[in-house]
């Protein structure tokens, strides 16, 4: 059933769950919904649009998304995550600003249990709790801004697409250039309008983003760094700790890793009423 329906069927319920997947390249196109949205990926990277304001989600981020915000999103790779969707009459008041924000290991353990199927039994005033603490840690949550990869432009989108499938390939701007039936010139002004960014910087990005993913799994760092077409370990980390502030596997250890207890808390059902 589609939110909003799930929105009217239980328009009395403080809150309403959702778990939902994203092939890479899925767009979910420009909707808004009556209630406020939390979107949180468990793996995966989604871009979305609200209005002027863009976020890239990964999973050690969410996004709060006010009521009645027209909005659309993008799965960057392929993409599975929970929305939590906050009726704004109940008794908390939720802020009317889009945020994208970090996730603690606090606010994960917190975001789990709102999804669990069991907390839906709890009494009211219990639930209500647990929102006003979910809204605090949202408010109080530092801001997470991750550079913007998908383009608008249909040229810029075929490389993307490219470079997300291959993002070790060599092609220079020339290459591209004949690749998409642009000029070098071209790519480089579609870059600056739409990322101010070069294209290489652009380029650097996707392949950095990228990287998130596979820092959640066991691969190494070389073997990532090779995976990227990095000429060295040292050349991605470098490149990763520009863009983060850290290291990529200290990134790994205090970003992407989730606990089995964490794990152990994920509900089989695709909602929670």
């Amino acid at each position: 059933m589609k939110a909003n329906q799930l929105i009217q069927k239980y328009a009395s319920h403080q809150l309403i769950t959702k778990k939902i997947d994203m092939p890479a390249g899925y767009l979910d196109d420009s909707h808004s919904h009556p209630w406020h949205q939390i979107v949180f990926p468990l793996t995966g990277l989604l871009q979305s649009n609200m209005g002027h304001k863009r976020a890239i989600v990964p999973h050690n981020a969410l996004l709060f998304i006010p009521a009645n915000t027209v909005h659309k999103s993008v799965a960057v790779t392929d993409t599975q995550f929970f929305a939590i969707y906050l009726n704004p009459n109940a008794l908390i008041h939720y802020g009317d600003t889009p945020k994208s924000c970090l996730v603690t290991a606090f606010l994960k353990e917190l975001l789990l249990l709102l999804f669990d199927k069991r907390t839906a039994h709890q009494s009211e005033a219990s639930i209500a709790h647990l929102l006003a603490v979910l809204n605090d840690q949202i408010e109080t949550a530092e801001h997470y801004e991750i550079p913007l990869l998908i383009p608008e432009d249909r040229r810029l989108m075929a490389i993307f697409n490219q470079l997300r499938q291959q993002p070790d390939l060599k092609f220079t701007l020339k290459d591209w250039a004949e690749k998409v039936g642009a000029s070098e010139r071209t790519l480089s002004r579609l870059c600056a309008k739409e990322f101010n960014l070069s294209f290489s910087l652009w380029r650097q990005n996707i392949r950095l983003v990228l990287s998130l993913q596979l820092l959640d799994t066991g691969m190494a760092i070389q073997e990532i760094a090779v995976e990227l077409g990095y000429a060295s370990d040292s050349a991605y980390i470098h490149a990763f700790k520009g863009m983060f502030d850290q290291t990529p596997s200290r990134y790994r250890h205090s970003r992407l890793l989730y606990s089995l207890s964490a794990d152990q808390k994920l509900t089989q059902s695709e909602t929670n009423v």
